[in-house]
């Protein structure tokens, strides 16, 4: 029983990771409208004005937006990330560092598929402190 809880994923044959991660960031994305911004705060909370709350009970409920949208926002930049890997792969230079021009190492487009950058270049970007790239 505990052997089958620890299981790992099967990844599907013939299945591309970067078309797979991508798929995967479009569902997430989907899952954080329907569930956090489909409703306004009185829905959300199940009361019939927002007038009568206590400010503690609306903070919860702001708080919870807040984060969400910072959810939303990284999703639209890991989907930004994988469109770029996506037409990489299409001009025929998946698996080459954009800046560098070197190899992306195997390693590190299995853990991140939608990687354009090598490590190293990684590294160097997050250092500059330019995250607006990062992959």
């Amino acid at each position: 029983m505990a052997s089958t809880a620890r299981r790992k994923k099967k990844a599907t044959p013939n299945v591309d990771p970067l078309v797979q991660k991508s798929q995967e960031i479009d569902r997430l994305r989907h899952f954080v409208d329907e569930s956090t911004f489909s409703a306004d705060e009185r829905e959300s909370t199940g009361e019939a004005s927002a007038a009568n709350q206590h400010p503690g009970d609306m903070a919860d409920v702001v708080f919870e937006r807040e984060l969400m949208e910072t959810t939303r926002e990284i999703l639209a930049e890991e989907a930004t990330l994988a469109e770029e890997a996506l037409k990489r792969k299409a001009a025929g230079q998946y698996g080459i560092c954009a800046e560098c021009e070197k190899p992306i190492s195997k390693a590190r487009l299995a853990a991140r598929p939608q990687a354009t950058l090598c490590i190293d270049c990684q590294r160097k970007l997050e250092q500059d402190g330019q995250h607006a790239r990062a992959s």
